[in-house]
């Protein structure tokens, strides 16, 4: 009687260790990296040329010259704005790869659960990466291979159907503004 008692003990979810907040938050950070690379990567580009504008604005107007140092200060001005858009697009690409990696593992591989987030590179990463940590990848590329996507698409499709978009609040909102989504599934 004991041993079915321990038995059962032991299967049961609350004898399986939970990982450490370390381990948890290293593989989250991990992962977020991983699904906004490109985005990462735009940030700290934007981060260098407001550098170099910066200082060449300060060089400009240093030496009297005002227009151009106040041209160089307005490009120091936009690309000092940048990496706060790309990060808060790498915030909502990882929301979305908490929500289809819940997804692909509740419900399988089924290309249905992947049209909706097939509309940007961004997406496509988030994508590929939660595939990745499912065993799906291969699925996924050949899907996205399928669809048209090859890795020079970079720009959203909505962009590219109307470059207006970019003054409309909704698609502002899409991007920048996701739900924090909390895994059903996983710890990271």
């Amino acid at each position: 009687m004991f041993f079915i008692y321990l038995w059962v003990m032991l299967k049961s979810p609350s004898a399986i260790a939970k990982p450490s907040k370390g381990t948890i938050f290293y593989n989250r950070l991990v992962r977020f990296i991983k699904v906004g690379s490109f985005l990462h990567i735009i940030g700290l580009l934007g981060i260098v040329l407001f550098f170099i504008c910066f200082k060449a604005s300060l060089f400009y107007l240093a030496h009297q010259q005002l227009i151009l140092g106040y041209i160089w200060g307005l490009l120091a001005l936009f690309f000092f704005t940048v990496p706060f858009f790309a990060e808060f697009d790498a915030y909502g690409r990882y929301q979305n790869y908490k929500q289809i990696k819940d997804s692909l593992f509740e419900m399988g591989y089924d290309r249905r659960l992947l049209k909706p987030f097939m509309h940007s590179k961004c997406q496509r990463d988030s994508v590929v990466v939660a595939a990745q940590d499912l065993n799906h990848d291969k699925e996924v590329e050949v899907f996205f291979h399928e669809m048209g996507y090859r890795s020079y698409h970079i720009l959203p499709d909505t962009f590219n159907r109307n470059p207006l978009v970019l003054f409309s609040p909704v698609f502002w909102k899409q991007i920048l503004f996701n739900e924090y989504y909390e895994f059903r599934n996983f710890y990271w």
